[in-house]
């Protein structure tokens, strides 16, 4: 059976055992969950994926417009 080993609320790992020997560990029964999840009077609970946002890519006149800005800057220089 699969056992979750819980360390201060939070799955830190899941092994395959014995019932005697997660039972001498501590180890918790559980057949979903894993490493990431939470455990709370008795319910495991899935970590929330937060989804990373992309920034849209820039337009081929947002591109000009950094170039022009670009060149002026080097002209400047010279």
């Amino acid at each position: 059976m699969r056992y979750a080993i819980i360390e201060n609320g939070l799955v830190t790992n899941v092994v395959v055992a014995d019932a005697h020997i997660a039972a001498e560990n501590g180890w918790i029964d559980c057949p979903v969950a894993g490493p990431g999840w939470t455990y709370t009077d008795g319910v495991f609970t899935a970590p929330v994926v937060v989804e990373p946002v992309v920034p849209a890519a820039p337009t081929k006149e947002e591109l000009l417009a950094q170039l022009n800005a670009l060149s002026a800057q080097i002209q400047a220089l010279e």
